[in-house]
Formats: structure tokens, sequence, C-alpha cells
């Protein structure tokens, strides 16, 4: 019974820090203030040691960060990804994916200029207007960080909460076009995952 006690006490923290972490989102009135924030928060009220965002490439559209008018700082923690290896990513495209074994097939997620030290991650999908855009991405050097077997619902309802901000951000017509691709578009709610800790 202790157990389960602890273990409730300790989901409870844990969904408090999420809920403290989207409050702070609400402050930010551009895409680049957005990232800057959450990317601050996480590392800081979680103690993830890499946090960075990764973008789809698209053949023939403008790159992203330059869409967004991400700053050169943010640029820093941004990779650039072609669209076809997200799909492989993301079998479910609403569902993050926390992984801790072979993990060097997410090495491709990482920044041109830095590389990580990871034993475990999550990857978790961002969304404009339903359109897949990239992924926010959390790493870890220990291995019992993120597992497969984790609840991913609060790392859902945060990148919910993102997609919120962005799509008020981001007009439908600035070109954010539908996704022509049905198995890149967010899908509902799914059930999810509960720990950054």
């Amino acid at each position: 019974m202790k157990h389960v006690m602890d273990t409730l006490k300790i989901n409870e923290e844990i969904a408090r820090k999420f809920m403290a972490v989207e409050k702070t989102l609400d402050s930010a009135c551009s895409p680049c203030e957005l990232f800057e924030i959450l990317l601050q928060q996480l590392g800081e009220v979680f103690n993830i040691p890499y946090v960075w965002l990764t973008f789809v490439s698209r053949a023939g559209e403008k790159e992203m960060a330059a869409r967004l008018s991400l700053t050169d700082t943010i640029k820093e923690q941004v990779g650039i990804l072609d669209e076809a290896y997200f799909a492989e990513i993301f079998p479910q495209p609403a569902i993050p994916v926390l992984a801790n074994e072979n993990v060097s097939r997410f090495y491709k997620l990482f920044p041109k200029s830095r590389k990580y030290f990871l034993k475990s991650i999550a990857v978790v999908p961002l969304t404009v207007h339903e359109r897949l855009i990239g992924s926010l991405n959390l790493g870890d050097a220990l291995r019992e960080r993120y597992s497969a077997k984790m609840d991913t619902s609060l790392l859902q309802q945060l990148a919910g909460k993102i997609s919120e901000h962005l799509g008020k951000m981001v007009g439908q017509e600035d070109e954010l076009p539908a996704d022509s691709d049905p198995a890149l578009r967010r899908s509902g709610e799914d059930p999810g995952v509960s720990g950054l800790e």
C-alpha cells in the first residue's frame, strides 16, 4: 500500500511540474519566444540534460526555422531531418516515442553542430494546424530515464499545448498547408504517458 501511495505522490508531482511548464508558455508572444521558454523550462524544471528541437525538411518548402523566425541561439538547438524519417520514427503520428534501446537510430535528430551522449530519449511530435512540423526531443545519459513502457499522456498533453499556441501564432495561410500524407497528420487524442522523472 505504501508503495502505491508513493507512486501516486510521484505521479502527482510530475503532473504538477508539467502544468507549471505549460503555464509559462502562456507568456510567449512568438514561436521563437515559445520555444525559448519551452527548452529552458523543461531543462530546469525536470533537470533534463539534453533538450532540443528537430524540424521536418520538405522539398520545395522554406526551412521551418526561417518560417518561424527563430533566433540564431534557438537554431543552434534545432536539427533538420527529412519527413520520410519522421514517418519511420512515429508509427502512430500523435504518440510520443520513448526508448532506451538502440538509441543510435535517433542520432539523426541531433542539431548539426551538437552531439549528445544518450542512453534514453523521448521524441514528442509537434504539429501546427494538424500538420507535423517536427519533434521536441528529451535525452538523458541515464538509461532508466525513458523507456517504451512508460505512459506518454502528459507528454501528449504538453505537445497539444505547444500546438495550440503555435496555431494561434501561425495562420494556416502562412506557408503551412494541410499535409498530403495522412500518416503524418495528428490523429485525435490517443491514450499515452507520464513521467519525465
